[in-house]
């Protein structure tokens, strides 16, 4: 398994040795939250282990690109100078503390989307739950059926549920263990609901109906929402494909014109790279907001 960008495999982190361990119980006082994000992500690390990796990795990243940068300056000047000596390792520092940050969001990273391949089965699996029950098939053999049908990551914490049952676990222990560990929030309601139902003695199948019914209210509500945000960003792209790039190169035009200074094509190349470059940024962020529906 490789964990990103990192260097280390898990079983490579896990060799590290006593006499670099010292670097990750240090950092782990620093960054505290990084043993939660490996549990959420499944990540069987220790916390020292992973930040020792972490720094190591980010270390192996910044010397190389100190290399990288420090020759490039040498060939640009022909010479050994202690400034681009000072530029490059400035560069190589960099370099190292973002791809350190990288290392220590993604346990984080891994966390929400293994919780975003949950909700994308979710609504499917309870779906077919709900259709089992009514038709008079017990809760423990619906989440059988949902466990060994092709639900993804659903399937997968079902049957845990499945596993902790058969092996002597009540059903509401299960589903609470299931609620407490699992990483997706519209899975943990579930369980919750499923939970109460089983304890107060109330109909599975209603429970299984509202949340279903809850699930589906709140994809609608979400492209809704979306569709009206969306007007927003329609109308910031144009501003930034179309009316900024024309109104900038006119006006620089009539500046050269008042000035005398002259626009060459560099001019228009670094505008139309710019506009480029924000339209790529928006469409990206844009990306991000689109709500997941799988309904």
């Amino acid at each position: 398994m490789k964990l990103g960008l990192m260097l280390y495999t898990p079983e490579k982190a896990m060799k590290i040795g006593r006499g670099f361990t010292w670097i990750g119980r240090f950092l782990e006082k620093i960054f505290f939250s990084t043993k939660y994000g490996l549990a959420k992500a499944g990540i069987g690390i220790p916390a020292e282990k992973y930040l020792a990796a972490s720094f190591f990795s980010a270390l192996a990243y910044g010397s190389v690109f100190f290399f990288i940068f420090y020759f490039i300056l040498f060939f640009r000047d022909g010479a050994i100078s202690s400034g681009n000596s000072v530029l490059a390792g400035l560069i190589g520092i960099v370099f190292a503390l973002v791809f350190f940050f990288i290392h220590l969001i993604y346990p984080e990273i891994l966390a929400k989307r293994y919780a975003s391949g949950i909700e994308q089965g979710l609504i499917f699996a309870l779906k077919s739950m709900l259709v089992q029950v009514s038709s008079g098939i017990p809760l423990f053999d619906a989440m059988v059926n949902v466990s060994r049908s092709n639900y993804g990551n659903v399937s997968a914490e079902f049957g845990k549920v499945v596993k902790g049952i058969s092996s002597g676990e009540s059903e509401a222990l299960a589903l609470e263990k299931l609620a407490l560990n699992t990483r997706s929030e519209h899975l943990k309601k579930t369980a919750w609901q499923l939970l109460t139902s089983i304890r107060s003695g109330a109909s599975v199948q209603g429970a299984l109906a509202t949340v279903v019914e809850s699930l589906s209210g709140q994809q609608v509500r979400a492209i809704r929402d979306f569709a009206a945000e969306l007007n927003l960003w329609i109308l910031l792209y144009l501003l930034l494909a179309a009316a900024i790039p024309t109104l900038g190169i006119t006006f620089m035009v009539v500046l050269s014109a008042m000035s005398g200074a002259s626009i060459g094509p560099e001019h228009i190349i670094m505008t139309i790279a710019g506009a480029a470059a924000m339209q790529f940024v928006l469409i990206g962020f844009v990306r991000t907001r689109v709500p997941k529906v799988y309904a």
